[in-house]
């Protein structure tokens, strides 16, 4: 997983799953091959959602930021494609 780092995730044990294109070309993403990043439990998709919103809610950082942060509940943050089938529904279940 491109978030924990773990191949099986430490407390839902859940598996990894491809949630978008990343990986899918030769792209570097920060330094870090995208390949390697192409992977992620969902139950860290949804912490990392979870996380930006609370606190770009806390910090009052605006419309902007809010909109911004916002998007990671649809769009992966590396590749900033949308995440599709199952990942899709799974983050928009988490969302509500």
């Amino acid at each position: 997983c491109y978030i924990c780092t773990q191949a099986v995730h430490w407390r839902t044990k859940e598996g990894l799953v491809r949630a978008c294109a990343c990986g899918d070309r030769e792209r570097y993403v920060s330094g870090v091959p995208t390949g390697a990043t192409g992977v992620v439990h969902i139950s860290c998709l949804v912490e990392q959602a979870k996380i930006l919103i609370e606190d770009a809610e806390e910090r009052d950082l605006g419309a902007n930021a809010f909109s911004e942060r916002w998007s990671r509940w649809s769009h992966c943050s590396l590749c900033e494609q949308a995440y599709h089938g199952v990942v899709r529904r799974a983050l928009s279940w988490a969302c509500w």
